[in-house]
């Protein structure tokens, strides 16, 4: 699957997900949403996660199902989904914010606060800190992206 995310001014940014069987789903967005997929893809990407979001996608899921509160109560969401879901969100605060201090600490206290049906997943700190490294890294990539132009990131 390709992640295709293209920088537009004064209107939507679009990001579509090119499927491996050729159909694909996309939106038009803000900038939260794209960094946000942005922060999605770069842990389960480097995880190696084969069940979460954009396995989802690439499986046939539609972008804008995630936005249908409706669809989004039927949705099975798997214990990789569950993790992708809360590291997505504290790495892209780590990425406005600064570190945050352990991350795995941070991650369990998010997992009990919001009553999880897992348990939270324990990182080692080469994986936090590739992540991390990788999601800065693309983070760059996006801001540096011309208008006009469409970041490419192969699933």
């Amino acid at each position: 699957m390709l992640l295709l995310i293209t920088k537009n001014e004064n209107k939507p940014h679009i990001i579509r997900y090119k499927r491996d069987d050729g159909t694909d789903t996309w939106m038009k967005t803000d900038e939260y949403f794209v960094r946000h997929d942005i922060s999605h893809y770069a842990p389960e990407k480097t995880l190696g996660y084969k069940t979460a979001f954009m396995a989802m996608l690439n499986n046939g899921m539609d972008i804008q199902d995630f936005e249908n509160r409706e669809k989004r109560l039927k949705l099975t969401i798997t214990r990789e989904a569950c993790y992708a879901e809360n590291m997505a969100n504290l790495f892209l605060m780590e990425t406005t914010q600064g570190n945050s201090g352990n991350f795995n600490q941070l991650l369990t206290s998010a997992f009990t606060n919001m009553q999880q049906p897992f348990s939270a997943p324990v990182l080692g700190d080469d994986e936090i800190d590739s992540v991390k490294k990788y999601l800065k890294e693309l983070i760059h990539q996006w801001n540096e992206l011309p208008v006009g132009e469409t970041m490419r990131l192969e699933w």
